[in-house]
C-alpha cells in the first residue's frame, strides 16, 4: 500500500457498484465507470486541502471545502474536516487505481 502522498491531488470518484459492506471503494477520475447520475468524490491536496464532491440539489456536481491530516507519511488513518465536521478515514487499499476507506464521522 502507497502512503498518504498517494492520495494526493487527485480526484477520486465513489464506485458504488464495487462496495460490499461498510468500505467505501473509490477510483480516480478517468476510470471507466458504468454510467451513473452523479458520483459523491473526494479530493486530497498535498498542502492539506481537502474537497468533499458531491451531487447538488440541481443534480450538478457541488463541492464542499475543508482540510486534511495524516500524522506521519505512511499513515493509514486520515482526519478530514468539512463544515466543523471531522471525518475519520481508515485507509483499508490505496493504489493508483483503488482506493478502499473506511469512514467514522465524529
Amino acid at each position: 500500500m502507497g502512503g498518504v502522498g498517494d492520495l494526493t491531488d487527485r480526484n477520486w470518484l465513489r464506485s458504488n457498484e464495487e462496495e460490499q459492506g461498510p468500505i467505501r471503494v473509490y477510483r480516480p477520475a478517468g476510470f471507466p465507470f458504468p454510467p451513473s447520475r452523479g458520483r459523491e468524490g473526494l479530493r486530497f491536496d498535498a498542502d492539506g486541502g481537502f474537497q468533499y464532491l458531491g451531487p447538488g440539489g440541481d443534480d450538478r456536481p457541488g463541492v464542499d471545502d475543508g482540510t486534511w491530516r495524516a500524522d506521519t507519511p505512511d499513515a493509514t488513518i486520515v482526519t478530514a474536516t468539512v463544515d466543523d465536521q471531522a471525518i475519520t478515514l481508515r485507509i483499508v487499499e490505496l493504489a493508483p487505481q483503488i482506493l478502499r476507506l473506511e469512514w467514522t464521522i465524529t
